[in-house]
This record gives structure tokens, sequence and C-alpha cells, in this order.
């Protein structure tokens, strides 16, 4: 999906305000996704217990965004199969919540389902 698209659908919706206009709505996603790439721009992980846990964004049914580091390593480029060094870095990683799992599950089971039956 794209912003564009992700934008048609939200404007859409119909138990939003009539006037909200795809303009209105293009603006609160950005601000939104905005706000969570500044929170884990700015977050530092906290020391509780002895152990450091990592900034992390939960959206409750969705999933969880947590930041992580990783550690320098060694790479082939693809272009040559020469070694690069890559410095340690931040990244973010995603974990679906299990709402989510059970939905795309479901889906993945009702089509092996579907097709164990259509050909037997």
């Amino acid at each position: 999906m794209t912003k564009a698209e992700l934008i048609g659908r939200v404007a859409s919706k119909k138990d939003l305000p009539r006037d909200l206009t795809k303009k209105t709505v293009a603006r609160i996603i950005d601000v939104v996704f905005t706000e969570i790439g500044d929170y884990f721009i700015r977050a530092r992980p906290t020391r509780t217990a002895n152990r450091t846990a990592p900034p992390r964004f939960s959206y409750p049914g969705f999933g969880t965004f947590t930041k992580r580091r990783r550690g320098a390593r060694i790479v082939r480029n693809p272009r040559n199969g020469e070694p690069i060094a890559l410095p340690p870095q931040s990244t973010v990683v995603f974990s679906p919540g299990q709402e989510l799992k059970g939905l795309l599950n479901r889906d993945v089971r009702a089509t092996a389902t579907h097709a164990a039956f259509s050909n037997g």
C-alpha cells in the first residue's frame, strides 16, 4: 500500500466527519508518522533491573515497534563480492500483535484448507 492509498482509505471511512478532506487526513498521517519516527530518534535505552530495555512503540492489536542496535559486521558487495565493513547502527523491528497474527493465519489456513479440499 502506498501513502496515497492509505490516505484515500482513511478519508473514505464512514465514521469520520464528512468535512474531513484528504489534505487534512494526509497532514494527520504525516504528523503521526513523524512523531513515531522522532520518538525512536530521540529515545535512549533505559536501565531497569540491571538490563537495558529498548525503546518501543506498541499499538494494541496491531503490534510493537522496537528500536534495536546492530553491531558492526562484514557484508559482501553484491556487484563484485568484495567484503564491506558496516559500522554499528540502529534499526527498528516490528513484531505483530496476537490479533494481527490471528487474522493473518486465519486467512492462510482458510486458503490452505480450501486448496486441500479442491485438489482431493
